[in-house]
């Protein structure tokens, strides 16, 4: 039975070591003893990928992310999904939300186009948005979106990880993980041409600075001009993140690296009345085109510009003990002005729409750390791998804002600018100083039972102090738990139920100056994950039950404030494929049912708003060499089923749609040009409608052809 499982084990990943023998055994016959060979036998040595490498195909064998250390996916008690740098590439992910859309149980596109951010939900709820293992997202559009070029991965953890992350909603964590210098030189341009003007260039290169290899770089520019689907609504980025790797010995290894990135845009969500895009328009008049923009051209704007230095070190002390060492710290700035209707949003008989404008400069100044010792050792028969963690954040966060109302009508359908009350100077009030401090203690322990058991147990401290100018300051303390069984069958089928626990400080303030409550949550979850012997698919089904209190949503009354509910529930169903059925066709395969509901606050008894009850998608790519005899041809076809959802109240209904996605790409040596047509037909549809009145459009179609080249 011990030499099943061994085989198990190291059949679970094609990331191995493979050594021989010959096996010979001594035979007499007439002439005397001779030499037989009976067979050979292969030592094979399981390697699991490092943080930031390179994984071949869609299906990654190990995530760092879900525990902090590299084991396998298929031993985590915890639904855990990657989404690899080939995944992205051939899907044509050119954002993080779109990267997420064929990923189970996440709303990669939760308010559709959205210029602003990448707002997604996993499991009915907000989740964090970590880089590197550090937190990225900090209160409300204070932050740029990340670049998708600059991942190597994106793991998506789901239900609460506090345990190791401090930060994290109860629904899961995205974490980000960028690309690091590599050993093997590798040098690549891409040229990119799509609709909507958009033209890019991008360089990304990496190898040795010095012939011992204790020394390796890697730099990634970019440079983006586009417009976007909306009118006036620019989506123009310049980029430039170089690293270094020092490795003075085997046993160490460090990597700094630091970004630059400067994002020129506007505010593409215009907040559109219900009547006029999901329901009929007043008066006869006809529906409002997605391309619409209601604000000004000279006004409008979301620019934001960020500077970050990270460390990342590692240090392996002996066979035993190693430690580890993330360290971050970022200033960003953000100017978001926007014009947008007056809610709730109508129209008038003659197509006019009465206006409001915002304006908020803000700046985020965060300093993230995470220091970690890790052991490796037995107590008789049991295995044990040991964590213990200190992490700290301080984020402070200002600035100043202004809001006018009514500051004149424009026409939906025949805009004519210029027309309306700018703010001016004195109508910026200061934004009050938020400072949010964290400290977390936490410690967590894989324990290989024998006899096919894995338990996966952890606990955390976290002290946090949320202070705001002039205002009293809040201080909470929690102790969140976590803990899993998993059972290893040697057919691959891996049984595992699972119990966590979130608790989220909320960073900044709500729009009138009040501090947010912690946000708390606990989950149950059961599932198996099976991965057939010697093969590289990966299946997963899970289900489970998870609560939420103090969780943030929109004001019904005010759109621009944000209000915390009260508790929620979201139970469901998850199922996730990730298949390589022959070395020329990759499959990924995904369902997820939510159930959600409001159990005590606003909308009480109601469903979760923007959250579809049912959730599907099918990827398939084909290598197309051998059936058309074409060397170097690829091709890739998907669907997408977004469910109806519910607006907050149960009262509006955004209506499902199905979406068809497309990749065509030639390649030959060290060159390849693709096609990738999102939303094939081009359809109009709405991410969400709100109960307080306004529709959001999904994205429609999206085609980029690029050019790469390696050198």
């Amino acid at each position: 039975m011990s030499l099943l499982k061994s085989k198990r084990a190291v059949l679970r990943t094609t990331n191995v070591l493979v050594s021989s023998c010959v096996l010979l055994v001594p035979v007499y016959s007439a002439s005397g003893y001779a030499e037989e060979v009976l067979g050979t036998i292969e030592v094979v040595d399981e390697k699991l990928p490092k943080e930031g490498e390179k994984v071949e195909g869609y299906v990654a064998k190990s995530s760092v992310s879900a525990t902090k250390t590299n084991i396998a996916i298929t031993e985590t008690p915890q639904s855990v999904s990657v989404v690899t740098r080939d995944q992205m590439d051939d899907q044509g992910a050119i954002g993080v939300r779109e990267a997420l859309r064929y990923s189970a149980g996440v709303g990669a596109e939760r308010y559709g186009f959205d210029s602003r951010g990448d707002a997604t939900s996993i499991r009915g709820s907000d989740p964090v948005i970590f880089l590197d293992g550090l937190q990225k997202s900090f209160g409300f559009y204070s932050t740029p979106r990340t670049e998708s070029y600059t991942l190597e991965s994106i793991d998506v953890i789901r239900g609460p990880a506090s345990v190791l992350y401090g930060q994290g909603s109860v629904g899961g964590v995205v974490n980000l993980v960028s690309k690091r210098p590599q050993e093997t030189p590798s040098n690549e341009v891409e040229l990119q041409l799509g609709n909507h003007n958009r033209k890019q260039v991008s360089l990304d290169s990496t190898g040795k600075l010095n012939e011992e290899g204790s020394l390796l770089y890697r730099i990634v520019l970019l440079g983006r001009d586009s417009d976007t689907q909306v009118d006036h609504v620019d989506d123009d980025r310049r980029l430039i993140m170089p690293s270094i790797t020092w490795r003075p010995s085997k046993d160490t290894e460090w990597m700094v690296s630091m970004l630059r990135q400067e994002d020129h845009s506007g505010t593409s969500s215009q907040f559109l009345p219900l009547y006029g895009t999901l329901y009929d328009a007043p008066y006869g008049l006809p529906t409002i085109a997605s391309n619409t923009f209601i604000s000004e051209p000279d006004f409008d704007k979301y620019d934001a510009d960020e500077t970050a230095i990270t460390s990342l070190l590692r240090h392996r002390i002996n066979d035993t003990w190693q430690l580890s060492q993330n360290l971050r710290y970022s200033e960003s700035d953000v100017v978001y002005q926007t014009i947008y209707p007056i809610f709730t949003p109508s129209l008038k008989a003659n197509g006019d729409i009465a206006r409001v404008a915002y304006s908020k400069h803000s700046y985020l100044n965060a300093l993230t750390a995470d220091n970690r010792a890790q052991a490796n050792f037995s107590v008789g028969k049991i295995n044990h791998n040991v964590l213990v963690g200190l992490d700290y954040q301080h984020a402070e966060s200002g600035g100043k804002t202004a809001y006018l109302q009514d500051i004149g009508d424009i026409n939906v359908y025949e805009p004519v600018y210029g027309n309306y009350t700018p703010i001016t100077a004195s109508d910026y009030s200061d934004i009050k100083i938020n400072t949010l401090m964290q400290t977390g203690v936490y410690l967590q322990d894989q324990v290989d039972m024998g006899d096919h058991w894995i338990a996966l147990l952890g606990g955390r401290y976290d002290s946090s102090t949320n202070r705001t100018e002039g205002s009293d300051t809040d201080r909470d303390y929690a102790f969140t738990k976590r803990v899993g069984v998993m059972y290893q069958m040697d057919s691959g089928v891996n049984p595992f139920i699972s119990y966590s626990e979130s608790f989220t400080p909320v960073m900044g303030v709500n729009f009138y100056g009040d501090s947010f409550k912690p946000i708390r949550g606990e989950q149950t979850e059961v599932g198996v994950k099976y991965q057939p012997i010697g093969s590289d698919s990966l299946y997963t089904a899970t289900i489970y039950n998870l609560h939420e209190k103090n969780r943030k949503m929109t004001d019904p009354n005010n759109a621009s404030n944000s209000i915390q509910a009260g508790k929620t529930r979201t139970r469901g169903v998850e199922l996730e494929a990730k298949a390589a059925l022959s070395n020329h066709w990759g499959l990924i395969a995904n369902y997820a049912y939510s159930d959600t509901e409001v159990l005590k606050g606003a909308n009480e008894g109601k469903r979760i708003a923007s959250i579809p009850e049912h959730n599907a998608s099918l990827w398939s790519q084909h290598e197309l060499a051998e059936l058309l005899g074409v060397e170097g041809l690829r091709a890739g076809v998907g669907l997408r089923y977004v469910g109806s959802s519910w607006g907050g109240a149960d009262k509006v209904k955004t209506p499902y749609v199905t979406l068809l996605d497309a990749m065509l790409a030639y390649g030959r040596d060290n060159w390849e040009a693709s096609l990738h047509v999102s939303n094939v037909e081009n359809k109009p549809y709405y991410a969400t409608c709100l109960a307080r009145g306004d529709c959001f459009f999904g994205s429609g179609r999206t085609i980029v052809g690029s050019f790469n080249y390696q050198f």
